[in-house]
């Protein structure tokens, strides 16, 4: 059990503790993540952004009328991303701390909307299969009924007539991904667009990953579709700042179309002794330091420095997508963005990955599901420092698929999977046979046999048991 020191720590002491916490773990500046990381290799844009961030740290985000400059820095940032999303001067939002929140905030409002109209009915939400889990993480917070949307297989978009088959009187809201997560693929907006003003449904624009590459990659003259408010069914879009645009991480924008679509994101309460309490989001008390370094870091980069950071991603997108044809692998989807998925038949992408890691190199596995009908692969993030990497990652990658040949999958694996779905296994006896007695010291082994598991085990199980898991690990 952890307490609370009697006497305090000397700073260096501190300091070293850090260090030895964070001992062998990835460096986001190296260039060798492909998850989880946007590196732009600028050390005058880091350097800016922890200058800006720490001189804006102490101030609270809570109330503008005592620091009236967090209200002039969230209107110039709102501004700017509204421009680049096809947004007049009608469109507003908000600064968030992460697409999560954007994406809660966007689906309250149209969740609140609807009501305004259909009070007692339980309101839907369409979220394609390649939709982010935020969605559901919405619906669940937020008492919506989630309904899946099928996707196509070969450019891994939505399919536009199932969604239209799925639309319902109860339904409040229909989203659409620009891009994906997993595959990097643009779902039909225009498509949704019009289903949503066929059916007067709210549309969400999931631009998280996308908001500060495709117009750019548009720019240079990539074949990008419309996914902003230009297109007129668009009532809200998220776009995270603390992707590619490089801001430090708690750094997103939720946009609306006009106010009265805001309106129902803002929370009040003046019955309580207290100060009437007004929140825009939905976190009360945060610094003022993301957004303070969001504002810097976009003056710094200005329109022709995200057009060089983006030049710099299709490059080596491209560089690694010939590599990856190459290699025999085969690219998931349609990769229109700065993401790029690739499986293979004939080898264990798990496996892979793995072998990768000890080559120095972090990829996101993405395990697939059996059930779904999605491959095992991996999810590269591609980022403006990897220009100059990918002769080297190709290589890695090269010799981590000669050496995965080497592996066997283990011959129990379907046992177990069926003892688990048979609910003969409890959560302790699961532990113990992938031996996870501390989450973070999981074998190369285990790690393999977990993602194959959750590959092959029915996604309800899985995460039934991933909740139960995490909640006795961690």
């Amino acid at each position: 059990m952890y307490k609370l020191e009697r006497e305090g720590l000397d700073s260096n002491i501190i300091m070293e503790i850090l260090s030895s916490y964070s001992k062998g773990e990835p460096s986001p500046a190296s260039g060798r993540m492909f998850t989880h990381s946007y590196e732009t290799g600028d050390l005058i844009l880091r350097s800016l952004a922890r200058n800006v961030f720490d001189l804006f740290m102490d101030k609270t985000m809570l109330d503008f009328t005592i620091y009236p400059s967090i209200l002039l820095l969230e209107r110039e940032v709102v501004g700017i991303v509204a421009s680049l999303m096809g947004g007049d001067e009608n469109t507003t939002g908000s600064f968030t701390y992460g697409g999560t929140e954007s994406i809660i905030l966007a689906v309250k409002a149209a969740r609140d909307k609807f009501r305004s109209s259909n009070p007692g009915v339980i309101p839907e939400i369409i979220i394609p299969y390649t939709g982010h889990p935020a969605f559901i993480k919405a619906s669940r917070y937020l008492g919506l009924k989630p309904v899946l949307a099928k996707v196509n297989f070969d450019t891994m978009k939505v399919d536009i007539d199932n969604v239209s088959e799925l639309i319902t009187k109860n339904t409040a809201i229909i989203v659409g991904s620009a891009p994906n997560y997993p595959y990097g693929s643009i779902d039909d907006i225009k498509g949704l667009s019009e289903l949503a003003l066929d059916y007067n449904i709210w549309l969400h624009v999931d631009a998280c990953l996308g908001g500060f590459t495709l117009p750019f990659l548009r720019d240079l003259g990539e074949e990008i579709p419309e996914f902003t408010f230009k297109l007129e069914g668009v009532s809200s879009i998220s776009v995270d700042l603390h992707k590619y645009g490089y801001a430090p991480k708690g750094s997103s924008i939720i946009l609306y179309r006009d106010r009265s679509l805001r309106r129902y994101q803002i929370f009040t309460y003046a019955g309580w002794p207290g100060y009437p309490l007004v929140n825009t989001t939905i976190l009360s008390t945060r610094s003022a330091g993301p957004l303070a370094a969001s504002w810097a870091i976009l003056k710094y980069l200005g329109y022709n420095g995200y057009m060089n950071m983006t030049r710099k991603i299709l490059k080596a997108k491209r560089d690694i997508i010939r590599g990856l044809n190459n290699l025999g692998l085969k690219i998931i989807g349609k990769p229109e963005a700065s993401i790029v998925a690739f499986t293979a038949e004939d080898t264990n992408i798990s496996v892979v990955s793995l072998e990768l890691k000890k080559r120095g190199w972090s990829v996101q596995l993405q395990p697939g599901s059996k059930q779904l009908g999605f491959p095992p692969s991996i999810h590269l993030t591609i980022s403006p420092v990897h220009e100059g990497l990918t002769t080297e990652f190709l290589e890695g990658l090269r010799d981590s698929i000669e050496a995965s040949k080497q592996y066997r999958v283990r011959s129990d694996i379907e046992i177990i999977a069926k003892q688990i779905e048979s609910r003969e296994l409890s959560i302790y006896d699961i532990l113990n046979i992938i031996g996870a007695e501390a989450v973070i010291t999981l074998s190369d082994e285990l790690l393999l046999l977990i993602n194959e598991l959750i590959r092959i085990i029915p996604p309800d199980i899985v995460d039934e048991i991933i909740s139960d898991a995490v909640n006795i690990l961690v």
